[in-house]
């Protein structure tokens, strides 16, 4: 079989294996969550704009910023698996062909996130400086030639052994993509596009020299392929069941003084359990902490009272929902099978634990709250949050584990 055919093929069962995740990521209730951010971050950033004129100098160095972490998105995807290293050895001469197809796909997703960021960056760029709408061509044109030159330095990174020759193509890779991006913005971007173009010519033959050179790294190949697909598991685990992704357990040894606080009596079996399960688990106080840290950074931008409150019961929900499914994380050990525990009690545990855990939530938000509006408004907004977590740990969470516990019973 031809090396581009294999490619086809994976890709094919790639896309297959990501659709079916795909309906679970975007579910209604991340529809909502999208919905409200870009509403939050418009509504915001359109205020600001309002504020602004050539007297900010910040205006050129955020979108510097923004647009050299632009070029990072996004990792060379070569759905290299493990057995590769020993049955593609023979085709390794062939292999640059399915490569050079990896590198096209890998580009579809970072050109479609460059073009939006750079119509994000534009208005900033506009209102501060003598630059026109029409210069976004140039910006987004200057970022796609660096993209494709940084999957260039992937590809080439595959045939490199050590870390420190990996690095220095790293920090190279780096300071062009800033000295470029910074002649574009404080400069010219006429002459910055005439650079990158320039650059996509003169690093071709070297980096066709060093690949004669050396031979693929197929382990690190490997390596570097199971870590991307790590990190996009990660973020459809906050959405279901990933069976291929399994949790870390830390010792976390600095939070013993929280579970010392639940007393060692019969009644609290399930909610040492679950505190220990919550605080010592990845899987979820990972996904506590991001969506807490989400919704107070959303808080920070969002200078709207009513975006405010609707944003911070909205994320309070997602935290609920999404550790619902630590209800049944025993149930498949046996032992707790045989604690003298009824289902009333450990419902209680539950409970009790979401109501700590999102009251928490509550109070990260009312501080955060009162860095950008009246205490009057944040007080609402505390008020508003603990009673929604009352209504949902009281009335939803019983609903809701009833029919959880239906539709595991078939």
């Amino acid at each position: 079989m031809m090396m581009l055919e294999i490619w086809k093929k994976r890709l094919k069962l790639h896309e297959k294996k990501m659709a079916r995740y795909l309906k679970y990521v975007l579910n209604d209730h991340f529809v909502i969550v999208c919905f409200f951010i870009f509403g939050a971050l418009s509504l915001g950033y359109s205020n600001l704009l309002k504020t602004l004129d050539s007297s900010f100098i910040w205006g050129r160095w955020i979108a510097l910023l923004i647009f050299v972490a632009s070029i990072f998105i996004g990792k060379l995807a070569t759905l290299i698996e493990a057995p590769d290293a020993v049955f593609l050895l023979p085709k390794e001469k062939e292999l640059p062909r399915y490569l050079k197809a990896a590198k096209a796909y890998s580009l579809l997703l970072p050109t479609f996130l460059i073009v939006l960021l750079t119509a994000f960056v534009m208005p900033l760029l506009v209102a501060t400086t003598e630059f026109d709408f029409f210069d976004m061509t140039y910006f987004a044109l200057i970022l796609l030639l660096l993209k494709n030159w940084d999957l260039d330095i992937q590809l080439l990174s595959l045939k490199l052994s050590g870390k420190e020759e990996r690095l220095k193509w790293q920090l190279i890779k780096l300071g062009i993509a800033i000295f470029i991006v910074a002649l574009a913005v404080f400069f010219s971007p006429i002459l910055a596009t005439c650079l990158a173009i320039i650059l996509q010519f003169v690093s071709g033959p070297i980096f066709k020299k060093i690949e004669n050179e050396t031979i693929y790294q197929w382990e690190m190949m490997v390596q570097d392929e199971e870590q991307r697909m790590h990190r996009i598991y990660q973020f459809i685990n906050l959405f279901t069941d990933i069976p291929s992704l399994k949790g870390k357990v830390k010792r976390r040894r600095y939070l013993d003084v929280l579970l010392q606080r639940i007393q060692p009596v019969h009644q609290n079996t399930f909610s040492f359990l679950y505190a220990r399960t919550f605080l010592r688990g990845t899987e979820y106080s990972g996904l506590y902490l991001r969506l807490s840290v989400i919704v107070v950074l959303l808080i920070i931008f969002s200078h709207s009272f009513i975006m405010a409150i609707l944003l911070s019961i909205l994320f309070i929900y997602l935290t609920g929902f999404q550790l619902l499914p630590l209800y049944f994380h025993y149930d498949n050990m046996a032992l707790t099978r045989l604690y003298p525990v009824n289902e009333l009690a450990k419902g209680k545990s539950l409970k009790k634990l979401f109501s700590v855990a999102l009251g928490g939530q509550a109070i990260a938000i009312f501080i955060t709250s009162l860095f950008t509006l009246t205490l009057a408004e944040s007080l609402l907004i505390f008020i508003g949050c603990l009673a929604f977590v009352f209504i949902f740990t009281q009335v939803y969470v019983p609903i809701r584990l009833k029919k959880m516990k239906k539709s595991r019973a078939y």
